[in-house]
């Protein structure tokens, strides 16, 4: 019959592609039919007495239930009709469609990848290296750490007092200046000028430092009259940056006079080792106390105190962290093999044989031999062997 095409399982025909696509769009048609009642009926008897016949044939009295998905499924997935029939071409459609989506969609993602990315690496090279170059000037880290601290106190303390972390900065470094030119360098000449070149060459050097000075103290005094006028800074402010500028201003090295305050406390924590000790806790005292007042300051002025985050929390902590593992990594054979002396083994043995002086706080080598920490360690730099016996510790 037209309109039936022969095939299928079990002598079963196939429906052509017209009925096919009614009893398929037959729930199309009913719902776009729904607010007519008459056409519906219409359709009704057209499908019940044409479409059926005509689709289903030879298959009405066997009462197959399943037949028509099986034409369906059949129809989709032949041969013939992947080639031929319209299923084949909207599927053909749809992988053409769906392929060229997926390279669109793929180069779309690598340009804002790339466009992102690129930008991204770049900056982060550039901070690094910018970061580097920090890291290695200490004159100008340690004044960028200053200012950011008074500017945070200032915040802080007195805020409609404008300029006042620059100008206190500014007089501090004048008078560690002057404190340097007058108690630490010393003006003596020890060559003796023989020619008159050479006394010219003095006498304009001599001059020149005591103008410099006079400078200074010109200036100094011209900023007490004209500048401190307008500043009014509180008793809490000056004392607090002051202190501060005195302990970041200095190098310290260990030799100076309040480690020797320190090793006459006699901690025995510190383990007589107050010359490393002392110096890092004095550089640690800035970055606690400039978590203190960012914390403080961070609701009113927060763009700076991330900029504070880095001057003076990141930057000291990583040089802070630095000293400390390279100070383990050089004595870990003291603290891994030499244990800490017990109160009877330095009452029985007192004295440190390095340097001759009465032990406190020692540590014992794996032999059985008592040293101040200090003294062992200077010679486990020299030697990896007792001082005493030459075994190795």
């Amino acid at each position: 019959m037209a309109g039936v095409r022969a095939g299928g399982r079990g002598g079963e025909g196939l429906p052509g592609y017209s009925w096919l696509l009614l009893l398929v769009l037959a729930p199309y048609f009913l719902y776009v039919l729904r607010t007519r009642p008459y056409l519906v009926i219409v359709a009704a008897f057209l499908y019940v007495g044409v479409v059926l016949p005509m689709a289903l044939h030879s298959q009405l009295p066997e009462g197959s239930l399943l037949w028509l998905p099986r034409a369906v499924v059949a129809l989709l997935f032949t041969r013939s009709a992947v080639h031929t029939g319209l299923v084949a071409s909207l599927g053909w459609v749809v992988v053409w469609v769906a392929h060229w989506t997926q390279v669109f969609l793929w180069h779309v993602l690598s340009m804002v990848v790339r466009a992102l990315v690129v930008p991204l690496v770049v900056v982060g090279c550039i901070l690094q290296l910018l970061h580097r170059l920090y890291l290695t000037f200490h004159g100008p880290r340690t004044t960028s750490n200053q200012v950011v601290f008074f500017l945070l106190v200032q915040q802080l303390v007195t805020p409609q007092a404008y300029l006042t972390a620059l100008y206190f900065l500014l007089f501090y470094t004048i008078l560690h200046y002057l404190h340097k030119a007058l108690f630490t360098r010393h003006w003596v000449q020890t060559q003796q000028a023989r020619e008159a070149q050479d006394l010219l060459r003095l006498m304009a050097w001599y001059i020149t430092v005591r103008l410099g000075k006079g400078v200074a103290m010109s200036f100094v005094l011209v900023m007490f009259t004209l500048q401190f006028s307008h500043v009014e800074p509180d008793l809490v402010y000056i004392a607090s940056t002051f202190i501060y500028f005195v302990i970041t201003q200095r190098k310290w090295t260990g030799n100076e006079r309040i480690v020797s305050w320190c090793r006459a406390l006699q901690v025995g924590l510190l383990e007589e080792e107050e010359e490393f000790w002392v110096p890092l806790l004095l550089r640690w005292l800035p970055v606690a106390a400039s978590l203190c007042v960012g914390a403080l300051v961070v609701p009113s002025w927060p763009l700076l105190v991330v900029v504070a985050a880095y001057t003076n929390l990141l930057v000291p902590g990583i040089l802070l962290a630095d000293e400390y593992l390279a100070h383990q990594a050089r004595y870990s054979v003291l603290t891994t093999r030499c244990r800490r002396a017990t109160p009877q083994e330095v009452a029985e043995d007192s004295m440190c044989p390095v340097c001759l002086d009465q032990v406190r706080q020692g540590r014992v080598t794996p032999c059985g031999h008592l040293y101040h920490a200090s003294c062992l360690r200077k010679c486990l730099l020299l030697s990896p062997l007792c001082p005493l016996c030459k075994q190795t510790i």
